[in-house]
């Protein structure tokens, strides 16, 4: 992520535009069906964010590719990151906002990172685990790492519950090279 300062400060101005026109909902589904064409087609990204391409040009891309497809708001807001040179923080911009529309609607955002797949009876147990613990219906986004060895790391906003192999074994091991370790003297053969 460039910046996340600036996603966050822009996705939250759409939000607050999107919520008080009535159009969160229409502009959340927009802007996600811009980000799965810009996932497609990075070449359109390369193109919006060149220098060597006018504004203009570039308005009348997103105007051509996006008008009377997309909500007016969103369009409008695309042409507002082209005028304030943010138009390269686009897809941060979507995952911002992505994340504030989860939150608005009382979601919470937890990543999980397992040694393998969770299998769907524990992924539903630790949902409903991290449903009471939070007060929130949860999304996970999940992440298969070997290295963690096995258990579970959750990671939702600033909390993080570590529970994997990898970081025990960590842990013991510093807490082995900090012990004192002393020499017992051998008992002498009387």
């Amino acid at each position: 992520m460039r910046d996340r300062g600036v996603a966050t400060r822009y996705a939250q101005a759409l939000l607050d535009t999107s919520r008080k026109a009535g159009l969160l909902e229409g502009v959340a589904e927009s802007y996600a069906a811009v980000a799965q064409v810009f996932d497609q087609k990075p070449e359109l990204a390369r193109f919006l964010e060149g220098p060597q391409v006018a504004d203009r040009e570039k308005e009348q891309l997103l105007d051509n590719l996006f008008d009377r497809k997309i909500e007016p708001v969103l369009l409008h807001f695309f042409h507002l990151l082209l005028a304030k040179g943010r138009i390269e923080h686009l897809s941060d911009i979507q995952s911002a906002f992505q994340t504030l529309v989860e939150i608005d609607r009382g979601y919470m955002r937890a990543r999980v990172v397992t040694a393998v797949p969770l299998p769907g009876d524990l992924e539903r147990d630790l949902v409903d685990r991290l449903a009471s613990l939070t007060g929130k219906r949860i999304t996970l986004r999940k992440r298969v790492d070997p290295s963690v060895i096995g258990g579970v790391c959750v990671s939702m906003g600033d909390q993080v519950i570590d529970g994997t192999i990898q970081t025990n074994l960590t842990k013991m091991r510093a807490q082995l090279s900090a012990a004192d370790v002393r020499r017992v003297a051998e008992p002498s053969g009387d």
